[in-house]
């Protein structure tokens, strides 16, 4: 026998529930959420954001396809004016003009103890003149234990600044069949470690297909501390990174997914990222096409396609050796015109104290007469690495080995 769930569609018209701003489709996800799940359907339309769209457990939202798009609208950013100490739940504000209740706001600024920078995000639940009072004390966004004190002489900002889709501590999580934009030229920056188009923190099995993500000035999707995490056949354009996986996230899927134009990287594999699979994803026009480093050991890439980086194909970040990304797979992999005019890049990068790693079958392709040093550096500091079957095109250099330059020396 079929489970049945329930469904809730939403909608400018014709649907359960009518409306085109996060309140309709948070309506919608809350009700099914309290009804032990099931999926929440977008109807075609734009749906423009004041607000994170904050999914539960057991619900899968749902959209049809290009035709549903949501948007964030544009952000504005003021000054705090009163100090808040992390034990309260208002900020007060240089000007509240632009801040609506049940709307989002990102609190920035220095700890004034350590200096740290802080990140705090909130929905608002009552304005009072210039006071904006919060659905909780100003803690941090994994709403743990991490509470800020936002005080003037550290010159903290408030700022209408979200993810578009988010979790936390949320399992059997869907999103399928939509278009999210962060109208990046009209909002401020988000930390990804905090907030993307598509967040994810303290969650387990996550399904992502078929989405559009980008024109955001954070990352498309970034997840941390999930486990389980599949996105296949999405596209991510304009953003700082692609995909971030990080903060010990084990066993994520990329798959098939398309990756263009970011301004860092286009896959960042961030902290103790293990036992991932990246499998026949395309990455182009992005400065670094994959970067891997700080205790991201034992994943697999393989049958990648990464072109037109402007710095390196793949790169292995210059951590300490017990920190570095050990036990990796490169298999497969296409690596085609990496660097610039004037600045030739590489196409692995693997200038760190790293060891255990097998590239293995990868091709390296330049078009371009010397846009590409060569096709592979290995550090000097490298402690051990598996060339297998790696073929090299249009380079004069396939390999250059700094462990053989600094024996010879």
């Amino acid at each position: 026998m079929t489970a049945r769930r329930i469904k809730v569609t939403v909608g400018p018209s014709g649907a359960d529930i009518i409306g085109e701003t996060h309140f309709a489709i948070q309506g919608a996800i809350d009700y099914v959420a309290a009804l032990g799940g099931g999926a929440v359907e977008l109807r075609p339309g734009t749906y423009r954001l004041d607000n994170s769209v904050r999914l539960r457990s057991h619900v899968h939202l749902i959209g049809a396809g290009e035709k549903t798009v949501l948007i964030k609208n544009p952000s504005v950013t003021v000054s705090i004016v009163e100090d808040t100490d992390w034990y309260e739940h208002r900020v007060t504000v240089a000007d509240a003009s632009a801040f609506r209740v049940g709307g989002g706001i990102l609190l920035q600024g220095k700890c004034p103890h350590s200096g740290w920078d802080q990140v705090v995000i909130h929905t608002i639940q009552a304005i009072e003149d210039r006071t904006l009072w919060l659905d909780t004390q100003a803690r941090g966004a994994d709403g743990g234990a991490h509470r800020g004190n936002f005080w003037v002489q550290c010159k903290p900002t408030a700022s209408t600044i979200f993810s578009l889709v988010t979790a936390n501590w949320g399992n059997d999580i869907r999103v399928a069949n939509l278009v999210l934009d962060g109208n990046r030229e009209r909002s401020g920056a988000l930390n990804s470690c905090y907030g993307a188009a598509l967040y994810f923190q303290d969650c387990e099995q996550i399904r992502i297909e078929d989405v559009q993500a980008g024109h955001i000035e954070s990352d498309g999707l970034s997840f941390q501390v999930v486990h389980d995490l599949t996105v296949e056949n999405c596209r991510f354009t304009d953003a700082v990174q692609g995909i971030h996986p990080g903060s010990g996230a084990q066993r994520p899927i990329i798959r098939n997914n398309v990756i263009r134009r970011c301004t860092d990287s286009g896959l960042f594999w961030c902290w103790g990222v293990r036992h991932g699979l990246a499998e026949n994803n395309i990455i182009e026009d992005c400065p670094t096409g994959i970067s891997i480093g700080h205790r991201d050991t034992d994943n697999i890439m393989r049958g990648n396609t990464v072109r037109q980086c402007s710095r390196q194909g793949l790169l292995f970040r210059g951590d300490p050796p017990a920190q570095a990304a050990h036990n990796n797979l490169i298999e497969n992999n296409l690596f085609e015109d990496i660097g610039a005019e004037g600045k030739p890049g590489y196409g692995i990068d693997m200038n760190a104290p790293v060891g255990g790693n097998i590239l293995r079958g990868n091709r390296l392709v330049c078009t371009r007469k010397g846009w590409m040093k060569a096709g592979i550096r290995i550090g000097e500091k490298v402690a051990h690495v598996v060339l297998d079957d790696n073929r090299a095109e249009g380079l004069d250099c396939p390999v250059e080995d700094l462990r053989k330059t600094k024996e010879q020396a």
